[in-house]
């Protein structure tokens, strides 16, 4: 009897492996077809950061917040932090934040540059001495009056997005989940949440995402960098027909490189969805 169940799990150990050796021989075997896709779909791209606005990035303001959805994008994302009396609000990180929004910052003191603010200091200072910051309160009333999604990272733990996000606006956000625990968590909650797989590898948690996926197939979006293997995104993506979220692009030419046939959703910083151009730099380089 327990050679027989070892014959079979072998059998099928061995059909699976042949499997995957196939899809994964197809995909480097097969190029990878080249498209023109429509660069002014706002349904590929999400505003990085909400956006630059003036040439600056990383603004999580309100300015660049107001850009970014007049220029016709359905996906902002945000970086969140709690500021020291436990608020939620939209930063990249406290060290940024200072640097960015304290005049003639001591550069030697950086003690200064980790200090973390209280909400009301944080709220009344000035990015670059002119764009407001964004509480993550501001950007729920924002959505309230447009139809936008709001994609996060930073804080994957849904104990402490539930405290400033209620039951019934769950479905219209998307949180980067930085393990498999907080990821199912989220998904309970009622987030749509996203795996971070980073610089997808075979070599580098590639193998480790697949084996789990093989046996509890629960991760329906992952998030990668953009300098992964395109070849191993699609391998992954047909093996577990997930979704792929990539981060940062700026330019046409990696759009087309990627879109499409390889990921659904591309964060960008200056893409002008309306002219098809990047605001800020050289279109033909990243």
């Amino acid at each position: 009897m327990k050679k027989h169940k070892l014959c079979i799990f072998a059998l099928g150990g061995g059909v699976l492996i042949l499997f995957i050796t196939s899809l994964f021989l197809y995909t480097i075997t097969n190029p990878i077809h080249r498209i023109n896709p429509d660069l002014s779909n706002n349904n590929y791209f999400v505003a990085h950061a909400t956006g630059s606005l003036d040439g600056y990035t990383y603004l999580n303001s309100k300015e660049s917040l107001l850009k970014s959805l007049k220029n016709g994008y359905k996906y902002i994302e945000v970086d969140l932090h709690l500021t020291v009396d436990s608020i939620l609000v939209c930063v990249h990180d406290w060290e940024q934040f200072n640097k960015m929004t304290i005049p003639n910052l001591c550069r030697k003191d950086t003690n200064i540059y980790r200090k973390i603010p209280p909400y009301k200091e944080f709220y009344s200072r000035k990015i670059y001495g002119k764009f407001s910051p964004l509480s993550f309160s501001d950007l729920l009333i924002f959505q309230e009056q447009l139809p936008f999604i709001i994609i996060t990272d930073k804080i994957s733990n849904p104990e402490i997005l539930n405290r400033f996000i209620p039951p019934q606006r769950r479905s219209r956000i998307m949180v980067e989940a930085f393990s498999k625990n907080d990821y199912y968590k989220l998904k309970n909650h009622g987030y749509t949440p996203m795996f971070s797989l980073g610089c997808v590898n075979f070599f580098h948690g590639g193998i480790q995402f697949i084996i789990s996926q093989i046996f509890n197939h629960e991760i329906e979006w992952i998030t990668a960098e953009q300098h992964s293997s395109k070849r191993t995104l699609r391998l992954l993506k047909k093996l577990f027909n997930l979704n792929i979220a990539l981060y940062t692009v700026n330019s046409a030419y990696y759009f087309n490189w990627h879109l499409v046939n390889d990921v659904n959703l591309i964060y960008t910083d200056n893409w002008n969805l309306k002219t098809q151009l990047n605001d800020y730099e050289d279109n033909t380089t990243q």
